[in-house]
């Protein structure tokens, strides 16, 4: 029902338009809007150019989106291929090569933790990243701030969700016994 009313409400498309125009505003091959699983430990791609949902997972640890969720703070990579990390075997999951990222955080609105992260791949003509192409991703970061973080907080309540069945179906067969 939650997926059914997140649909409806248009946030896929939006994100989906979002990835489609970024390439293009910055100069780019792709664009992935990751998502924290706060229970997993791990960061999920929601949607990214070329990808179809949690298609990506990735560790929070020895990632460069992992490090951005961490500190908060934009991080740039301009020598990927050469860089030991999750993006080694993201690429030879996927078929892409890695060579230059630039990764901002995704603020949540109602939670002071980072809930996401927009990662775009291999500026053009292999350019260094500009202050313009942080402040385009930092901006689509703010805007999609409150789809991330319901995405977030839908992970935490079916987490919850799935943990309060498990517990009334354990407190049934207890007092199935008595």
């Amino acid at each position: 029902q939650i997926d059914a009313a997140w649909e409806k409400a248009g946030n896929r498309h939006l994100l989906e338009f979002f990835i489609e125009i970024i390439p293009k505003a910055i100069g780019v091959e792709r664009c992935s809007v990751f998502i924290v699983d706060p229970m997993e430990d791990n960061l999920w791609v929601h949607c990214g150019t070329g990808l179809k949902e949690r298609q990506i997972r990735v560790p929070t640890v020895n990632s460069l989106v992992g490090t951005v969720i961490e500190t908060g703070k934009y991080q740039i990579e301009m020598d990927m291929e050469n860089l030991v990390g999750a993006h080694d075997s993201v690429d030879l999951r996927t078929g892409f090569i890695s060579r230059n990222s630039l990764v901002v955080p995704v603020r949540g609105v109602t939670t002071p933790n980072v809930t996401g992260a927009i990662q775009v791949l291999n500026k053009r003509g292999d350019a260094p990243y500009t202050d313009d192409d942080i402040k385009v991703l930092e901006k689509l970061a703010f805007q999609i701030q409150m789809i991330i973080e319901n995405l977030f907080l839908k992970q935490q309540l079916a987490r919850v969700s799935d943990e309060m069945g498990k517990k009334i179906k354990l407190l049934e067969r207890q007092f199935c016994k008595t």
